[in-house]
């Protein structure tokens, strides 16, 4: 585990910035010789694949949504949509959500979805136990900040399946869906 170089201090460190990490984790940190380190650390990484697969599928889903929109604007002879991602972070509560931005613009008005979890210390936690969270926010012109329209939630339900669902004042909504995120994008296709 920890190098032996019979330093104490060393040891206490690396506690101190795993107890930061997850302030709320019921893994006791008492002793570091002893297995709780090993099990945090494949605890750690075990929800970081979840957070990772939650991420790619909500990417695929907009991806996909995107494509399928573009081709009936062009049916229309309509410009496609133009879609793009970006690391980015945003705050949720008091923590810092690290992670990627997507972005869809149809002419003057832009759909942002953010995604993300904290990575650092210094970021805090997921607020209301989820693994990750999410924002999706719309601006009417793109020199203008997008409002946030909705949050989301990735959540592992009771059976083992990961999900995302809405979260408004602390309070779980429903499941967010390809159909659901479907409307958010069409609020930019409107008039």
């Amino acid at each position: 585990m920890i190098a032996d170089c019979g330093s104490r201090i060393a040891e206490l460190s690396l506690l101190s910035i795993i107890k930061l990490r997850d302030p709320q984790s019921a893994i006791p940190m008492t002793n570091p010789d002893n297995k709780d380190l090993s099990e945090y650390l494949s605890l750690k990484a075990a929800n970081d694949e979840l957070r990772e697969r939650g991420k790619q599928w909500l990417w695929s889903a907009l991806d996909s949504l995107s494509s399928e929109i573009s081709r009936e604007l062009s049916a229309r002879n309509d410009p496609p949509l133009q879609v793009g991602r970006q690391e980015w972070q945003f705050k949720v509560e008091d923590s810092t959500m690290v992670g990627e931005r997507f972005g869809a613009r149809f002419r003057e008005k832009t759909l942002i979805v953010e995604a993300g979890w904290p990575r650092e210390p210094q970021h805090g936690f997921v607020p209301d136990r989820g693994l990750a969270r999410a924002r999706i926010g719309v601006s009417q012109n793109v020199m203008l900040e997008p409002r946030i329209v909705a949050e989301m939630i990735l959540k592992r339900q009771s059976e083992g399946d990961l999900v995302w669902r809405f979260i408004a004042n602390k309070k779980l909504g429903e499941r967010v869906t390809e159909s659901r995120l479907r409307d958010y994008l069409n609020l930019v296709l409107a008039n």
